[in-house]
């Protein structure tokens, strides 16, 4: 599976759990990079609204950007489905991935992060079950 494009599955996963929207309403626009790759991610009250292709001109509109190598991206994928990884809040402290234009985004990142974790969270679950299923 290519650099974030578990992204939209993801998102229709996130969209139907109820455990998700039980973490409460998100109100952000998220970057993600992973190499040359960037999409954005955006969430709109209990869900994410949109997922979309984008460049690195339209990470500047982002309230938050998580990048890290493809290399990385895939690693981090394949622990957190194991439940093995550092949450994304852990990853930041020791290697700072997440960045934001202002003091004020940055504080989204503390305050949304469980919601974010679930994303990605799926995104692992979801990289290894297509992994599983073409070998």
């Amino acid at each position: 599976m290519a650099q974030l494009d578990w992204l939209e599955a993801a998102a229709a996963a996130v969209n139907e759990d109820p455990a998700f929207r039980k973490l409460g309403s998100v109100d952000l626009v998220l970057g993600l990079k992973a190499g040359r790759v960037v999409r954005t991610v955006t969430f709109e009250a209990f869900g994410v609204a949109d997922v979309e292709d984008t460049n690195d001109t339209a990470l500047r509109d982002c309230d938050l950007v998580i990048e890290m190598s493809p290399r990385e991206w895939t690693n981090y994928l394949r622990r957190r489905a194991r439940l093995a990884g550092p949450s994304l809040l852990a990853l930041d402290l020791d290697r700072g991935i997440v960045s934001a234009a202002n003091p004020l985004n940055r504080l989204k990142f503390e305050r949304y992060h469980l919601s974010l974790q679930a994303l990605v969270d799926q995104g692992g679950a979801i990289t290894v079950r297509s992994k599983t299923a073409a070998a």
